[in-house]
């Protein structure tokens, strides 16, 4: 499993700071894909600031500084696969705008009301 690979290969206080910051709620996590072989998402700080995460078997891309200068596993990263394996997804269910529907039915209105043209 990709999230089990990332977290043996992240150093130690890398680790620790995205589980304190995990466990505060520090982060807002959106995974945007996930399947067998990658887990996709957007991880946010404390200060809004948002960052792309992709994780693979082979490696991982996070668009933060640390990931891109320093060329390790950030804690953005650690943070999104900790979230992917404390919350796996449903199998066979798939969250899309066309599983969801709308509701188009017509309500009652005042006799006499009308929109102002």
């Amino acid at each position: 499993m990709v999230t089990h690979t990332i977290l043996a290969r992240v150093e130690p206080g890398r680790l620790q700071k995205a589980v304190e910051g995990l466990a505060s709620g520090a982060y807002a996590i959106t995974v945007t894909e996930q399947d067998e072989a990658e887990v996709r998402g957007f991880v946010a700080n404390g200060d809004g600031q948002e960052y792309g995460v992709v994780l693979t078997e082979g490696q991982t891309f996070c668009s933060c500084k640390d990931a891109i200068y320093r060329k390790g596993i950030c804690k953005h990263a650690v943070v999104l696969a900790l979230h992917a394996i404390r919350t796996p997804r449903a199998e066979g269910k798939e969250e899309t705008a066309e599983a969801k529907p709308y509701n188009l039915s017509l309500v009652k209105a005042r006799k006499g009301f009308v929109f102002p043209a």
